[in-house]
């Protein structure tokens, strides 16, 4: 009988792959064994004959099976490992180990390669795109090309989001929206929760725009952030790009040619940002530059521990007034 292990750092995918396998055998009665229990008896249990009882699919609840740093498998717990890689009984067991497991001991490999496995690991970047897709297509929504790249932005700033999250996230913007809606950027941006990530995207935008109001209400969560060296990356990286794009644009060059000088020199910046920063009003490219090397000279110092984050707002209001 199936033997399906799920493991990972990402619960949300190891619930939704748990729901496949019990839709599999939603006739069957479900026994959940979790680590609390004596191995001994879980061997016992999967070891028994179900010629006189029903049909049972043993859930197997992070059983402490697999070898880790500095922490080898006690013998009790072998004995189940062992068991499970000869097991052939009538009842089909589901292995969930919420937490990750290293492939390079040949006793975690071994047993990967003899038993079915589904890794369930933190998606980032474009896997949680997908995946955000394809959950409102589920549901009956799409996401818009401006709402994908706000979300590629917020990925690009807060890297370790879980899926749970988002999935709550977007699970209330479907109660927001009407049937087959499409969320938009615009819609994300006022109705998605108020997190660091959001507050960044919120700071570079407005700083593009020259939006003074925005800048100076936005101004003591950027200095106060925590991950401020991660921020002032980001923003710099969208004021190079912006940079380069508004001198392309400058020189005469179309949209299209843009993309694609950008292609012909193996970037990895798609063209979808490459249209948004082409249609950017009012950039003067000195005051940008001027503004790019500040920046540099803020990040530095930063690094130091030198210098004062303040100068940066300086830097900001003196792009606006550009």
């Amino acid at each position: 009988m199936a033997i399906l292990l799920l493991y990972g750092d990402e619960s949300q995918l190891i619930d939704e792959k748990k729901r496949e396998f019990l839709t599999k055998y939603k006739d069957m009665a479900v026994q959940s064994l979790n680590d609390e229990v004596e191995p001994g008896r879980i061997c016992e249990k999967l070891s028994e004959d179900s010629l006189f009882g029903e049909p049972t699919l043993y859930c197997l609840i992070n059983p402490p099976i697999f070898v880790k740093p500095n922490k080898k498998v006690s013998d009790d717990w072998q004995l189940l490992y062992d068991l499970l890689l000869r097991y052939d009984g009538a009842n089909p067991i589901l292995i969930i180990y919420h937490d990750t497991i290293d492939k390079r001991t040949k006793h975690n490999s071994e047993f990967l390669k003899k038993i079915d496995n589904v890794a369930c690991m933190r998606l980032k970047g474009p896997e949680m795109i997908q995946w955000l897709e394809s959950y409102a297509k589920q549901n009956g929504f799409m996401i818009t090309a401006d709402g994908i790249e706000y979300l590629r932005h917020l990925l690009e700033l807060w890297q370790d989001v879980p899926v749970s999250f988002l999935r709550t996230e977007f699970d209330r913007y479907f109660l927001l929206l009407p049937p087959k809606g499409k969320i938009t950027q615009d819609f994300l941006i006022h109705n998605g929760s108020d997190y660091g990530a959001k507050n960044i995207f919120l700071f570079k935008e407005a700083l593009l725009q020259k939006d003074v109001a925005t800048l100076l209400a936005l101004f003591p969560y950027m200095l106060q952030n925590k991950e401020s060296e991660r921020a002032m990356s980001y923003i710099e990286g969208q004021l190079r790009l912006q940079l380069m794009v508004s001198e392309c644009k400058g020189s005469g060059l179309t949209e299209r040619e843009v993309q694609d000088l950008f292609k012909k020199n193996e970037s990895s910046t798609k063209s979808y940002p490459i249209t948004l920063a082409y249609r950017q009003r009012g950039v003067s490219v000195r005051a940008l530059a001027k503004l790019l090397r500040g920046l540099y000279e803020v990040m530095r110092n930063s690094r130091r521990g030198e210098g004062d984050l303040s100068y940066f707002k300086d830097l900001c209001l003196a792009y606006c007034k550009s």
